[in-house]
């Protein structure tokens, strides 16, 4: 399959040249592999609906959408709270996707697809319905993994990709829940990497997201975007609201990171250094000063690295020597690019660790 995908393009640049009949032929050489890709890949994907006894925040998912992304109400006005309702009530929340990760039963998703939840309900690709416990959360990455008993299901665990190996321009599969739309599989590229600073909810820590064009939609929330060996290469997490095809998946090897920790403690604990800190370039911006002044008043070679604003009394970074202005350029050999990257490594480190800084 996938050195059909690698003479793609040459085959479109002569398909002109050719008899229609090999033209067909070729076109349906094609369309059998998506097709076949889809076939793989669908059993893998659950569609995750939630309940819970506090009613939901909106009316309507185009209401879930504008809060989810941080923006104002489409008439300007505030939302209102809803009165109390002293009988006791099961409120249906929006549904969304998750994807099967091992034969015993777990299930990566979004944190936002089932936070606030007393109950989740999971639906296999064959219809069938099975409830499904939590088992951990992380909010700041929005991973969450749910469980269901895998007793006498045919589970399928899709097959993780190595996402640090992804590039710009490659096919992309989005699998899953849109607008309810169980099963749904859409077909786009890579077409971008490291997306920073999006408008999300503050909870949302750490982004560094794949773009693609793939159409996700509402519901698509914690499906599987997918490369073409059907390798899973990022978790479908967020829209830009008024665009057409531009979405965006947590990186999986985030992800590979986050869930052990998820399953065996039910929640992540992260490194943490004990500074506030901002990119160089934006230190110098708001000094008004010219980037390379402020880089050769500094002694820096570049402007990569993270600027210290501020250290936090008895923490690690205090007990390194850090002092404000300084700026981190390296930690244990790692080369800091900006502040992104440092909050990234370090997360990532176990507490305790031992290191060196520059």
């Amino acid at each position: 399959m996938t050195g059909l995908v690698r003479i793609g393009l040459i085959a479109v640049l002569v398909t002109a040249m050719m008899p229609a009949q090999a033209q067909r032929s070729l076109l349906k050489q094609f369309e059998s592999e998506f097709v076949s890709l889809s076939e793989e890949l669908s059993p893998s994907v659950v569609e995750i609906a939630t309940t819970s006894s506090r009613p939901p925040q909106s009316s309507s998912r185009l209401d879930e959408m504008f809060r989810f992304f941080g923006l104002p109400r489409p008439d300007g006005e505030e939302e209102e709270e809803p009165e109390e309702d002293p009988t006791p009530r099961s409120f249906p929340n929006a549904t969304g996707t998750g994807f099967f990760i091992d034969a015993q039963g777990h299930i990566v998703t979004n944190n936002h697809v089932v936070e606030r939840s007393d109950s989740i309900t999971v639906q296999m690709s064959n219809g069938e319905e099975i409830p499904a416990i939590l088992v951990g959360e992380d909010p700041g990455a929005d991973i969450a993994v749910i469980k269901v008993d895998p007793t006498g299901l045919n589970i399928r665990p899709m097959k993780m990709g190595d996402s640090d190996r992804v590039k710009v321009g490659q096919f992309a599969i989005a699998v899953g829940s849109a607008r309810g739309q169980t099963g749904s599989v859409s077909y786009g590229h890579i077409s971008g990497l490291g997306r920073e600073n999006l408008d999300l909810p503050e909870q949302l820590r750490f982004q560094n997201f794949i773009q693609t064009d793939a159409a996700i939609n509402l519901g698509n929330s914690g499906g599987p975007l997918c490369n073409i060996d059907g390798e899973v290469v990022g978790v479908n997490v967020a829209i830009v609201y008024d665009a057409n095809s531009i979405g965006f998946a947590i990186p999986i090897n985030r992800v590979k990171k986050i869930v052990p920790q998820l399953i065996s403690d039910g929640a992540v604990t992260r490194g943490w250094l004990g500074v506030q800190i901002r990119d160089v370039e934006a230190v110098a911006s708001a000094e008004d000063v010219e980037l390379s002044d402020f880089i050769e008043a500094n002694m820096l070679d570049d402007a990569e690295g993270s600027h210290v604003a501020s250290v936090t009394k008895d923490g690690p970074a205090e007990d390194a020597g850090l002092q404000s202005d300084d700026v981190i350029i390296r930690i244990n050999e790692h080369k800091i690019l900006n502040t992104t990257d440092l909050i990234n490594y370090v997360s990532d480190l176990a507490p305790g660790t031992a290191g060196t800084i520059d």
